[in-house]
Parts: structure tokens; sequence; C-alpha cells
């Protein structure tokens, strides 16, 4: 198996948790960072042995001994980052929240099929082995068809942190509200009708938000999340016959319960996890990439997309309940 050559856009916090997965993964040679100023660039690639180091992203776009870029940038500047690099010809995976908006990812989308280069959202719960068993077991019926799904996922950051951020795509919905939509779009697809309620301030900025998917005959998820407090980062999938429970938190924990009825028996479940957790995803994408394909199927942009276009209608909607009330 080739290793490509991997680059890191960005050196905070979330490039810093992937670092050493990035390194375990068999086929990511990670050999160069870049950080807006070339003093975090280089001390990042000694904190985390990377060979070379950039003081801009353009100049990592640049380098030939690049092929892919992880970006971990803020969600507000997602956009205009991935654009650069699928147009200096990278292979490209980008953190999520992938976009603030449908929109942008549409845009990505289309420079990407252009440019004839990977793109992926960096969704590692879809590659995460528990959550991919979890998929085999409903599609095997273990719990009969599908009726209903519950996840949330929420903390109070602290202040000043970008989540409060608005221009830089802070809010509940992009960097924590991501993943139980993204959990109820994967288990039940597309919804037939969002209807949310929550909490959003002056600025545009969700504070909260209780989110239902309306499916047909009477299917429906529900997410919440919140930046006010704690939501347990908990998920569970009701069917005909029984009904599975994801341990918090839910997109990363290796371990689940099958409660089967009318027995009422519970059968636990546990599944290894590479590294933090990441492992399975950066090894996906350089397989994908190595088989020359643009999209990875486990995570199509078609998916993304569709995920993003939830949260566009449950910001619209908080944003009108915010004029309504602010006319009485």
């Amino acid at each position: 198996m080739s290793a490509l050559r991997w680059g890191v856009v960005g050196t905070g916090g979330i490039s810093r948790t992937t670092a050493g997965d990035l390194h375990l993964t068999e086929n990511v040679d990670l050999v160069a960072v870049a950080s807006r100023t070339a003093a975090n660039a280089e001390a990042f690639a000694a904190e985390f042995e990377v060979p070379r180091w950039h003081g801009n992203y353009d100049a990592l776009f640049a380098d030939e001994d690049v092929d892919v870029v992880y970006i971990g940038t803020p969600i507000g500047t997602h956009l205009e980052v991935a654009r650069r690099a699928l147009l200096a010809g990278k292979h490209v995976l980008l953190e999520k929240a992938f976009t603030t908006t449908a929109e942008g990812a549409r845009e990505l989308a289309a420079l990407a099929a252009d440019q004839g280069r990977f793109l992926m959202e960096a969704m590692w719960m879809r590659f995460n082995p528990a959550i991919q068993r979890v998929l085999d077991e409903i599609a095997a019926g273990a719990i009969g068809d599908v009726r209903t799904v519950q996840a949330g996922f929420g903390f109070p950051p602290p202040p000043g942190a970008i989540h409060w951020r608005p221009e830089l795509g802070g809010g509940a919905l992009l960097d924590m509200g991501v993943y139980p939509l993204s959990f109820a779009h994967l288990v039940m697809g597309v919804p037939d009708r969002v209807e949310a309620t929550g909490e959003m301030r002056d600025d545009g900025l969700d504070v909260t938000a209780s989110v239902f998917l309306r499916y047909g005959d009477g299917r429906f998820a529900h997410a919440l999340t919140s930046l006010a407090g704690p939501v347990d980062p908990v998920a569970s999938v009701g069917g005909t016959r029984g009904a599975i429970s994801l341990d918090a938190p839910f997109f990363f924990r290796g371990s689940y319960r099958v409660l089967t009825l009318p027995e009422l028996t519970v059968r636990s479940e546990a599944v290894a996890n590479e590294g933090r957790g990441y492992v399975p995803m950066f090894r996906a994408v350089s397989e994908a990439i190595d088989d020359g394909l643009l999209e990875h199927p486990l995570r199509p942009l078609a998916d993304t997309i569709a995920v993003l276009e939830t949260m566009d209608e449950v910001r619209r909607q908080l944003a009108a309940a915010l004029n309504r009330r602010g006319e009485n």
C-alpha cells in the first residue's frame, strides 16, 4: 500500500488532536504543515515531527511534494481555504462542518469536479468501526424497521471561544449539531420536513436548537444541540423489534447495546478504536485517492450537502422566530 504525502493546514485544536493519528495511518506520510504565521507552523512541526513547515497556506498549496491537504482552520474560513487548495491542484479533506451553508458546499463540490480532485468532509464518525457495525446491524434487521432516531451533543464553551464568533462559523449547529444531524441523516436519510425551535442571538449565532426531522408514516429523528449547557452526547435508534443505544460520546465511543423486543434481552458490543479515532477516516481517504476516486462512497458530497441544507433550514426557522419576537 503506497503512502500519499499529506499536509496539515492550520495549527489549532483539531490539527493538534489529529496529528498523531495521521502519523499512525500506514498509507499517510505527513510531510508538511502550514499556519498563518511562521512561528506557529515551526512550533507545530517541531512538536509533531513534521519535516517541513510553511508560514502561510498558499506556500503549502504550492508545495509540489504535498498530494493531499487536511484543512483544520475555523469553519468560517473553510470555503475560501479549500477553494485555494483545489485551484492549486491538491486533494482536500475538509474539517466538519464542511462549510457554513449548503450553497458553499455545492460551490466546492463543483470546483473539485472541474479540477478532478478528491474532496470530502472530515466526518470521522462515518468511519468509526462501531458506527459501521451499528449500520450493519440495522441493515440486517436486528431491530426491525427503523422508526426513530435520537441524538444530541452540546457543551458551554468558555467566553471568547471560537464557538461564540459568528464571523468564524460559530454557533451550536455547525460545530456540535452537525454530529446528531449527520447521524440522523445517515440512519434515516433526507427528511421530508424539518421543524426547529431554539435560541438565536441578534447577530445570527444559534445558541440552542431542538430539531425534529419528519419522515413518512410517523417516523422521525430528534437532534438536540446547545452552547448554553451540556447535552448528553448519546444516540439511539428505535425499530419495530428493538432499539440500539450508542454510549457517549456516540460519534467516537466503540460500544453499543442492542435491545430486542419482546424478550427484553440486551446484547452489548464493543469495537476497538485506532488512535484517537481518526485513523480509519485518514486511511479511507488515502485509499480512495490511490484508487482514483474523487469522492468516498461512505461520505459522498451529496450527503454532506444534504445535512447542510437541513442546517440552513433550521437557522432560517430560528431567525424567523427571532424576527417575530422582535415585532411583538
